[in-house]
C-alpha cells in the first residue's frame, strides 16, 4: 500500500498507526459476550468463555495482608492461550464497522479500497483525504 501510495503524483493520502497500548486489558466482558454472541459461537464455548468472565475478581497481598477481592468488569485473562482470539473476535466488530461506512475512503488498488491492515493490537489506517 505504501509503494503504492509513493508512485503516486497526488499526494492525498494518510497513513495512521495506531497501537491500542493494553489493548487486552480495555475489551470489556460484557460487550465481549454479547460480541461472540453476535458472531455465532454459542453452545459449550460460549457456556465456557461466560463461565470464565462471569464476575472475576483480583486479589491483592499487601505487606503480606490480603486486601479485600477487586471486581473485574474488562480484560482479557493474561497469559490465557484464547485471549488473543477473543481480543481479535472484538476487534473485528470496529474493522467490520470501518468496511462498511461508506464516509471512509482507503485507497484504491486497482478493484480493492484497502482501508485498513490489523496486526494482533496494531492497526494502520489507509485514509484518503480530499485536500
Amino acid at each position: 500500500v505504501i509503494h503504492h501510495i509513493n508512485k503516486r503524483k497526488v499526494k492525498n493520502h494518510m497513513i495512521i498507526s495506531i497501537d491500542a497500548e493494553k489493548a487486552f486489558d480495555k475489551v470489556q466482558h460484557l460487550f465481549m459476550i454479547k460480541t461472540l454472541t453476535k458472531v455465532g459461537i454459542e453452545g459449550t464455548y460460549l457456556y465456557i468463555i461466560k463461565a470464565t468472565y462471569d464476575k472475576p475478581t483480583a486479589n491483592i497481598i499487601l505487606n503480606g495482608e490480603k486486601l479485600k477481592a477487586l471486581p473485574l468488569k474488562s480484560g482479557t485473562r493474561q497469559g490465557c492461550p484464547l485471549s488473543p482470539l477473543l481480543f481479535n473476535i472484538v476487534l473485528e466488530v470496529l474493522a467490520t464497522a470501518i468496511r462498511q461506512t461508506k464516509e471512509i475512503k482507503g485507497i484504491q488498488i486497482g478493484r480493492e479500497e484497502v482501508k485498513f491492515s490489523l496486526y494482533a493490537d496494531d492497526m494502520i489506517l489507509y485514509i484518503f483525504c480530499l485536500i
